[in-house]
Order: structure tokens, then C-alpha cells, then sequence
């Protein structure tokens, strides 16, 4: 008989053991011994498919673990998708329908955490301007600028009849402080002219819809496509005549 059938019949009889054979050897058909004189020749036959056949029991066994772990590993980025599917249309829903009440605006967990006195509803408008004046340039203070020029109301600071962008962007860096640069984007394509700010902070800059709710200000969340920064100015030098010494 050939070597490769005897490994065959080795291989065979590996394979049954490891489904708990229970037969008795000396008559098995898969009994190598049966078909080879030489011992050492039988013995290694058999060793080196009982060893092969293990061997692969382990890969197959891997590759079954890997799969399992990979179907895991792919239900769980499934739910954590649906998760911020559900969060991202939560938040989408709350830009979409803002709640444009001021007064239960600042009642609002989140807003909270950016007032200078949480659940402390607004003082005058002198107390909260001598609180702007006193604590220049913070960003935390953002929403609470954006919440007292919506409660006590914007005027028409540069006097061209009307009240626009030009006085909500001049009171909010009054407001804000002087790191508070007055921007305007005015893009040829879409005909869109805007005056808005941007803050400067340790990581980046923010550019802010004055005119925006305490919750809902980024320029991009607030316009969307129309807003391109490739066509932002920073105008800040040619409106600073309204803004210094009030």
C-alpha cells in the first residue's frame, strides 16, 4: 500500500478518535498497524496525523472564533450606528424646531452649565452688562450674551434705520470683548452678505450667528450650505469707531 493511503488511513482514524471513538483497534479498518510491519513506521505515520489532523482542528477552530468575533464585533458597530442615528435625528429635530423662548431656554440643563450663576434667571440689564464688562472675552459667556440681546432686545447702534446683523454682530463685541473679531462673508454665488463674529480660543476659532438662540449659534449650523468660509473678511478695523468706549 502507498504512504499517502496509509497516512490517509492514520488520518482517518485521528479523526475518529476525536469524535470519541470507542471500536476496538486490533480489527479497525483505520488501524494503521494493520497494514504495517515496521512499528516505527506505523508509529510515525500515525503521529504525524494525529498531529496534522489536531492542527487543523485548531485553525478550523480560530477561523470559526475569528468569524464569531467578527459577527460580533459587526452587530455591535450596528447598534452603536443606530445609536447615533437616533441621537443625530434627536439633535437634528432640537436645530430644526429650536425652542425660541428665551426664559425657557435658560431653564435648560444645558444651557445652564454656561450661565455665570447656574439656575440663576437674568438679573437687570445693567447687572448683566456690569458682569460682560467685568469678566471680558470668555466664551462661556456666549450664551448668555445671546440670551440677554434676546430678552432686552438689540438697537439700531450704526443709525441706518434699521435693525439687522450690523447691531446684533457690534453689541454682541461689546458684550463679548475685544477678542470678538466682526466678520462679514459676502459670497458672489448664492448672493449671500452676512456680519457675524468670531471668537478666537486656545484651540480654534468659533464663528457665531449673533442673532442665534443660546443653544443653537454656529454660523454653519445656523445657514448651512449658504455659509462658505472661503468668503469670510474680517472687517473688525473698519467698525471699531461703534464699539470702543461704550
Amino acid at each position: 500500500m502507498k504512504k499517502d493511503d496509509l497516512y490517509n488511513i492514520a488520518l482517518q482514524c485521528a479523526k475518529l478518535n476525536g469524535n470519541g471513538c470507542a471500536c476496538g483497534c486490533e480489527q479497525c479498518q483505520y488501524n494503521v498497524f494493520n497494514y504495517v510491519s515496521d512499528v516505527r513506521e506505523a508509529s510515525l505515520l500515525k503521529a504525524n496525523a494525529y498531529s496534522d489532523y489536531h492542527k487543523r482542528n485548531l485553525i478550523t477552530q480560530e477561523y470559526e472564533n475569528n468569524k464569531n468575533s467578527q459577527f460580533l464585533a459587526a452587530i455591535i458597530w450596528i447598534v452603536l450606528i443606530a445609536v447615533l442615528v437616533i441621537w443625530a435625528g434627536s439633535s437634528l429635530k432640537q436645530c430644526i424646531n429650536p425652542d425660541l423662548n428665551p426664559q425657557q431656554e435658560v431653564s435648560g440643563a444645558i444651557t445652564q452649565l454656561f450661565l455665570r450663576d447656574p439656575g440663576q434667571p437674568l438679573g437687570t440689564l445693567h447687572e448683566e452688562l456690569t458682569y460682560f464688562r467685568d469678566n471680558p472675552n470668555n466664551i462661556y459667556n456666549i450664551p448668555r450674551i445671546l440670551l440677554v440681546m434676546r430678552t432686552f432686545g438689540v438697537y439700531d447702534i450704526n443709525e441706518d434705520g434699521k435693525i439687522d446683523c450690523i447691531d446684533h454682530s457690534l453689541i454682541f463685541r461689546i458684550l463679548y470683548g475685544s477678542n470678538a473679531r466682526i466678520m462679514v462673508n459676502k459670497n458672489p454665488t448664492n448672493k449671500f452678505n452676512h456680519m457675524f463674529i468670531r471668537v478666537r480660543y486656545a484651540n480654534g476659532v468659533m464663528d457665531i450667528e449673533p442673532q442665534g438662540t443660546p443653544t443653537r449659534y454656529a454660523m454653519g449650523v445656523w445657514w448651512g450650505v449658504k455659509y462658505d468660509r472661503e468668503y469670510n473678511r474680517d472687517v473688525t478695523d473698519q467698525w471699531t469707531h461703534y464699539v470702543e468706549g461704550m
